[in-house]
């Protein structure tokens, strides 16, 4: 629009030169057009998409069938089953749901097949799977389970091509390359790969761009110095990555408050993805969608029921959610 009006603007003034003539018109209007690229290349990145609510995602980390979640990637302890934790946070109002096989990838293995499809029998929203991902067939299989996405990691960053046969097989939509970034000072991230294990020197913001051109259609982006801390987002990290790529970006690790959530935004996130804060019943999805929108944040609505009076979803510091157990550490 800024463009346009100052094309307009451009030949209005020119014609106002009574000796300019059609050679003053043309070159300001080319001077305009000039002034109009520049102004949108300063434009945010996600400027179209600016209109579109932002995405509550809570994730289940998962370990050998169970919902596990620690702090930085360790001491993980036990949350619950993941298909009852999922229904539940569908109930609350969950825009999607993201399951992560945290030791397949470690293990040498797939994500069990098994856990997606119990989960997405219980789910109806979207739902994006990673873990243990090496081929195509592998995402192949997680799809047919149930998932709508699949987020990539390791693999990716061992054969960057793998992410140009994933889009050209079942499109950008479905691909997600999920980054897991370490502060590097100064003023650097490096990616880290193998559930938090494997440092590559490889820098996050480059990465992130490079798997966007390969055929990425969203990054989830997680802090793993932030992960599991509740001390808030890693906004320049969102800064430097929102300004490096157009496609969605999941802010993830270190979320407390629907105030982190909206300062995630303003840094550049689509959507913010947190689980401590859902497992540990400190809030529902519902109580962080009508604190964000006090906040100004446009959000889905939630489940009209609302989930204190939903029967299965217990409030917080009440009770348990379904599937939840008494949390020990996970040997």
């Amino acid at each position: 629009m800024a463009g346009a009006e100052a094309v307009a603007g451009a030949e209005a003034v020119a014609g106002t030169r009574a000796v300019a003539g059609p050679e003053a018109v043309a070159e300001a209007k080319a001077g305009a057009e000039a002034k109009a690229g520049a102004a949108r290349d300063a434009v945010p990145q996600m400027d179209t998409q600016a209109a579109l609510p932002v995405r509550i995602i809570p994730c289940l980390d998962v370990r050998d069938g169970r919902v596990v979640k620690g702090v930085k990637f360790r001491g993980l302890t036990d949350q619950g089953d993941p298909a009852a934790l999922a229904h539940a946070y569908e109930e609350q109002g969950a825009d999607e749901v993201v399951v992560l096989d945290v030791t397949a990838t470690t293990e040498a293995r797939g994500t069990r097949l098994d856990t997606v499809r119990a989960v997405r029998a219980r789910l109806s929203v979207p739902l994006t799977v990673g873990g243990g991902i090496g081929g195509v067939e592998d995402a192949s299989a997680l799809l047919e389970a149930g998932a709508d996405k699949v987020a990539v990691n390791t693999a990716a960053l061992k054969r960057p091509g793998l992410l140009a046969e994933l889009a050209a097989r079942f499109g950008s939509q479905c691909v997600v390359v999920s980054i897991d970034a370490l502060a590097s000072p100064p003023g650097a991230y490096e990616v880290v790969v193998r559930s938090g294990t494997e440092r590559l020197a490889v820098d996050a913001v480059g990465w992130a761009r490079r798997a966007v051109e390969l055929g990425a259609g969203e990054i989830l982006l997680t802090s793993i110095d932030r992960d599991g801390t509740r001390s808030g987002y890693e906004l320049p990290l969102l800064r430097a990555v929102r300004s490096a790529v157009r496609v969605p970006i999941v802010a993830s690790g270190g979320a407390d408050s629907p105030e982190h959530m909206a300062d995630a935004v303003g840094a550049g996130a689509d959507a913010v993805l947190a689980a401590s804060i859902f497992h540990q019943r400190n809030w529902t999805v519902e109580r962080v969608k009508q604190a964000l929108a006090r906040l100004g944040v446009r959000v889905r609505p939630a489940y009209e029921g609302g989930t204190d009076a939903h029967p299965a979803i217990a409030s917080p510091g009440v009770g348990a959610y379904p599937g939840a157990e008494p949390r020990e550490p996970v040997r």
